[in-house]
């Protein structure tokens, strides 16, 4: 679990949103600049130290005060920040995501956007329900939180693929897309005893074309290759079942590929 960045942005900087007012507590530019400075750096370290002690029913409104009080100070923008550490901590996931995306919107060149926009894709990760964590999900439950979780770890990983935390999100990336090719899985083999080969069929590409490199893949391509000849497709079957010798040569389900190859 990634932890809090280091408090890093420039002495000064003005917290667009935290400066829309209407609660009464946000000042005029300070007249003693070096005062201001003390008095936001105090609030903003007690904030933070109820953060670190767990307390995050004290700390969210003590940050979101520091965000609109001390808006002519970087710790209105750090205040920003941890507004969506605190949420998540308080498993308000879409709560943090709207928190996290703000602060990226207001503060794009920020050097803490990359940590922001890794807290959106843990955030969409815990919206996951857990019974599709334990195990491979009925194909009647609803697949969106998961769905969302793979674009948000996609586009993450793609954007920031050497930041201290893409080795996390690559290993929840691979979690994620796991869980649904054990949907689509689930789903073409329901559809296969049935006797609906041509909607297997469509879930077992769905799933080698969408979820490349998952751990259920070359069971996913034998059995494709095993429907195509059933339908008749035979040169599709072969190309398939060379692919599963090419992609994934140290499975069991290669060797049982080349023999098929063989017997040609």
């Amino acid at each position: 679990m990634a932890a809090c960045p280091a408090d890093q942005e420039p002495e000064g900087a003005h917290d667009a949103e935290g400066s829309s007012g209407g609660e009464g507590d946000e000042e005029a530019p300070p007249s003693d600049p070096e005062a201001y400075a003390r008095e936001a750096r105090q609030a903003y370290e007690e904030a933070l130290a109820d953060l670190r002690d767990g307390d995050c029913l004290a700390a969210l409104p003590a940050f979101r005060k520091v965000r609109r009080k001390y808006v002519y100070s970087r710790f209105s923008t750090l205040a920003e920040l941890r507004i969506g550490d605190c949420l998540l901590k308080l498993k308000r996931e879409q709560e943090a995501i709207s928190a996290y995306r703000r602060f990226v919107r207001n503060h794009p060149s920020h050097p803490q956007v990359p940590y922001a926009r890794f807290k959106i894709t843990q955030a969409y990760y815990r919206r996951i329900p857990e019974q599709w964590l334990l195990s491979p999900p009925p194909s009647e439950r609803n697949p969106r939180p998961t769905r969302e979780a793979l674009r948000a770890l996609r586009r993450f990983v793609s954007d920031y693929p050497d930041t201290e935390y893409t080795p996390e999100a690559k290993e929840m990336l691979r979690e994620v897309m796991d869980i649904l090719a054990r949907h689509e899985l689930y789903a073409a083999r329901f559809y296969r005893k049935r006797g609906a080969l041509r909607g297997a069929l469509g879930r077992f590409r769905t799933l080698v074309d969408l979820y490349r490199g998952s751990s259920v893949e070359p069971e996913a391509l034998l059995e494709m290759a095993e429907v195509l000849e059933a339908l008749g497709e035979h040169e599709e079957a072969r190309r398939t079942l060379e692919r599963l010798v090419e992609e994934h040569p140290e499975s069991d389900e290669a060797d049982e590929a080349r023999e098929r190859l063989s017997g040609d």
